[in-house]
């Protein structure tokens, strides 16, 4: 169990409600255990009523987890999207990008729709804006979400005000790009954690228990993942 002192420098959130139906039951069986502060929700075919009425009610903050992902696309299904490596990704991403095929006001107006969509489930604007595998930190697209979040009146962002060190591909490739984008977070209204990190990039109990002091940091879970689920279950 963590120390009272540890958690209130913690802001445990969990990832990809909408995902599949096995991330919204496990993402709710840790809410219900009292170890998430809040959920990301990726506007899908997953969502159904009952859950997201569980999770309206479960005094949880709520944020939009926006995608580039088709609704029909078998990216919703499968075990696919979980074994692709980093690096593939990455690739996979630019290579989308360079070739056109996501342009930032494309992407913009898709991830308007998104909000829209989530307002109408939801029946209120997200209470904060974050992206699929960290997207929005990509500057063009940075761009983008902050004007979404000035429209939508959305206060918080996932993004952290200073670099969390830690030997991992994704972690130093973040740390570059909060580098060069910070000060447009800091010309807007958006409130974010002092840090930012996810657990799946090599944590563990030691690590919890070492957050800077004075501070408070934003711990990314995915709880569709057992190992993430069974780590959450003994905090």
């Amino acid at each position: 169990m963590l120390n009272e002192e540890t958690r209130k420098k913690a802001v445990f959130s969990a990832d990809d409600f909408g995902i599949s139906k096995l991330a919204n039951v496990n993402i709710l069986k840790a809410v219900r255990m009292g170890k998430i502060d809040r959920v990301e929700v990726m506007i899908s075919e997953n969502l159904n009523a009952e859950e997201v009425r569980e999770l309206k009610n479960s005094q949880v903050k709520i944020d939009i987890h926006l995608h580039l992902v088709d609704y029909n696309s078998n990216y919703w299904r499968g075990d696919r999207r979980l074994s692709e490596g980093t690096i593939k990704r990455v690739i996979m991403f630019l290579l989308r990008y360079l070739l056109g095929k996501t342009v930032p006001e494309k992407v913009e107006l898709q991830w308007a729709i998104q909000i829209e969509k989530f307002e109408e489930i939801f029946g209120k604007a997200p209470d904060g804006i974050g992206s699929h595998e960290y997207i929005h930190f990509f500057p063009p697209y940075l761009r983008a979400v902050i004007r979404l979040s000035k429209k939508y009146d959305i206060s918080f962002i996932r993004f952290g005000k200073t670099d969390f060190e830690y030997n991992n591909f994704i972690s130093k490739a973040l740390n570059l790009l909060r580098k060069k984008s910070l000060k447009n977070i800091k010309q807007t209204k958006l409130n974010t954690t002092d840090y930012m990190t996810s657990f799946d990039w090599g944590y563990n109990l030691d690590f919890l228990n070492n957050l800077p002091a004075g501070s408070l940091t934003e711990i990314v879970f995915h709880p569709e993942r057992e190992d993430e689920l069974k780590y959450l279950e003994k905090l």
